[in-house]
């Protein structure tokens, strides 16, 4: 998986090299992210898609790129990026909510299972956007706007740093989605940039939650297999980047 994106950039760079004015660079920056879960319970209740409650989680993204000229103010860029994402997901207010709502024996306090609320779900990717830019001319610089597709392959990943098993547990590999960029490029080739990313792929494999895999007793660790409905990426940043000028 993670070798056909590795082998799909190089042929790009390699007919981009020929092609000649490419230039090529590295880039890397600080990245927020979570994921958008619901699950639907209609099965079960009235209740309908129940939101899962799930936080921002910091990370890096960051990686080699090319930029291959289409005219004095098109270009097209590809990049190849490792990928940290994730979200903290707050189970325990989740099952408290789902309890209270189905009238299920009562609420549950979360008090009462300390101070670690939170699953933290982290998933590293690498990952390919490729990005149509278009640059206006500004002061010692130009102003960039881009945006296009990316995709990304999964190469690890953790719940409470219990290792996800991708093959076992719930959990796809692939991810692919858009992104949109915005930033500032000097003329001898740093930038800065800020990006938002959406994931367009549900990688949940369960279509429901596995309520029988969350302990009541122990609601502040998640079993992978509870995960279910809907998991999508959400994320965004700032890079700092710099593309070597070709002579």
């Amino acid at each position: 998986m993670n070798k056909f994106l590795i082998t799909g950039i190089a042929l790009l760079l390699c007919v981009a090299n020929a092609i000649g004015q490419v230039r090529f660079g590295i880039q890397g920056g600080w990245q927020s992210s979570t994921i958008y879960s619901s699950v639907d319970l209609s099965s079960l209740t009235t209740l309908g898609k129940v939101t899962i409650p799930i936080s921002q989680r910091s990370g890096f993204r960051g990686g080699i790129m090319a930029d291959i000229p289409l005219s004095a103010s098109w270009s097209v860029r590809p990049q190849l990026l490792y990928s940290t994402k994730g979200g903290n997901a707050n189970i325990v207010q989740f099952a408290t909510d789902l309890v209270t709502k189905l009238g299920l024996g009562g609420s549950i306090d979360p008090k009462q299972f300390g101070s670690g609320l939170n699953s933290a779900v982290v998933i590293n990717y690498l990952e390919l956007p490729v990005q149509l830019m278009y640059g206006l001319p500004a002061g010692p610089g130009k102003l960039l706007i881009g945006a296009g597709p990316y995709i990304a392959g999964a190469t690890g990943g953790s719940i409470n740093d219990k290792p996800i098993e991708f093959n076992i547990d719930n959990f796809n590999k692939w991810d692919f989605g858009a992104v949109g960029s915005i930033g500032y490029e000097l003329t001898v080739g740093f930038s800065i940039s800020g990006y938002y990313s959406y994931g367009l792929l549900n990688y949940s494999k369960r279509s429901s939650l596995n309520l029988a895999a969350i302990n009541p007793t122990n609601l502040t660790t998640l079993d992978p297999s509870s995960f279910g409905g809907t998991l999508y990426n959400r994320s965004y940043g700032v890079s700092i980047g710099y593309l070597i000028r070709r002579k």
